[in-house]
């Protein structure tokens, strides 16, 4: 992001700090209760998250050609590898024999064997080893192979479609954001692994607790409030994506510093809502990655929480720093956001009330679900294309 747009951003946000509000909407929103425990809302849930393009991880984590990694979006295993030239392939992680994985984790590889009856793969993806060839006369080295789904670099991020297909346009998902995200370099930037929430929450729910910073005072009391100002929010939507800007407690001091002194990132964290289903929070040092999914029910959600750091790691006290500040960020989301969030979704199912409020002063709150809204009332989902 240039200077400039940072130093706007960053005179709006000390403006709602000294005036002691947030940018609001034009109206409170009622939302149905339904819409969090229902089970053809969850199943129509389900359709759109895997209809969109996929943000799997960081182009980082795929650092040169030979390098692999594997991801699992809504219950279904994901290879991706970079190839000798560098480009990126994505497959569903299943061999053709008995469908077990053929790889796990990440790391480097020119092969991939089946650890049940080592059948193997090289990184394009195409079976070169089948011991036994004689059992299979239907299947043909180098012929066959990994099932290849669309994917992409792009924006510093690594992307997919589920369904092989479509074409993959992340550009068109983007749209005017794409340059902007690129901007930071948090994809680029080193990566710190991944933790797992498997909560009995619905998916919205957990989105909803990125959506606005309306209770920092109150969950986040000893934790995020002492950084971040509460109920004070620069908010921008790009189409059925939006930007949230989150002032520090520090911002006022501004006021004594002259604007060419300023350094905005030491004053704000940035979170991006991108649709349908991903969170991306920027600060000085963190580049931080929540991947949502429904779960198998209405009451279920998994998030993929990562996170990047411009650090370098080879420094043992520089990486433990770094991780450190990855769990905290973590505990935190996990012991207040989530576990809060898991007594909503109680009161919800119990049916004692039909709607939820969301506030003026929860303008992005409102904006994602509206996108959900006109999504599922059949507005394009964007990026990807049958062919």
């Amino acid at each position: 992001m240039e200077r400039d747009q940072l130093i706007d951003l960053t005179r709006r946000a000390l403006k709602l700090a000294r005036d002691k509000t947030t940018d609001l909407a034009p109206a409170q929103h009622r939302v149905d209760a339904q819409a969090y425990t229902s089970a053809e809302r969850h199943d129509r849930d389900r359709a759109m998250v895997m209809a969109s393009p996929q943000l799997v991880g960081y182009v980082s984590e795929l650092p040169g050609p030979g390098a692999y990694c594997t991801k699992t979006v809504m219950g279904r295993s994901i290879l991706l590898t970079r190839t000798a030239d560098g480009s990126v392939k994505a497959f569903d992680n299943v061999c053709l024999h008995r469908q077990s994985q053929v790889a796990t984790g990440c790391g480097s590889a020119k092969r991939f064997t089946c650890p049940y009856h080592a059948w193997t793969y090289d990184n394009d993806g195409r079976l070169v080893g089948l011991p036994g060839r004689e059992g299979f006369a239907d299947v043909t080295i180098r012929a066959d192979g990994l099932t290849e789904l669309p994917a992409a670099e792009f924006a510093g991020f690594l992307w997919v479609a589920l369904d092989p297909g479509t074409t993959l346009d992340v550009a068109a998902h983007l749209g005017p954001l794409a340059e902007e995200l690129d901007s930071w370099g948090i994809g680029r930037w080193s990566p710190l692994g991944e933790k797992v929430l498997d909560c009995p929450i619905n998916w919205k729910l957990a989105v909803d607790t990125f959506s606005e910073n309306y209770h920092f005072a109150t969950v986040h009391q000893q934790t995020f409030a002492t950084i971040a100002r509460s109920n004070c929010t620069v908010f921008d939507a790009f189409g059925p994506h939006h930007r949230l800007i989150f002032p520090l407690n520090t911002i006022l001091t501004l006021d004594e510093v002259p604007e060419e002194q300023w350094d905005p990132f030491q004053n704000m964290v940035v979170i991006y809502a991108l649709f349908p289903n991903i969170v991306l929070s920027v600060t000085i040092a963190n580049g931080e990655l929540f991947r949502i999914y429904p779960g198998d029910r209405p009451g279920r959600s998994i998030t993929v929480h990562q996170n990047s750091t411009p650090l370098d790691l080879s420094d043992e006290s520089t990486a433990a720093g770094a991780q450190a500040v990855f769990e905290y960020a973590h505990a935190t989301v996990r012991d207040e956001d989530y576990r809060l969030a898991e007594g909503l979704q109680a009161n919800l199912e119990s049916g004692a009330r039909d709607h939820l409020l969301f506030g003026r002063n929860e303008p992005g709150l409102q904006h994602r679900h509206n996108a959900w809204a006109q999504a599922l009332a059949g507005d394009s989902l964007g990026g990807q294309h049958r062919q």
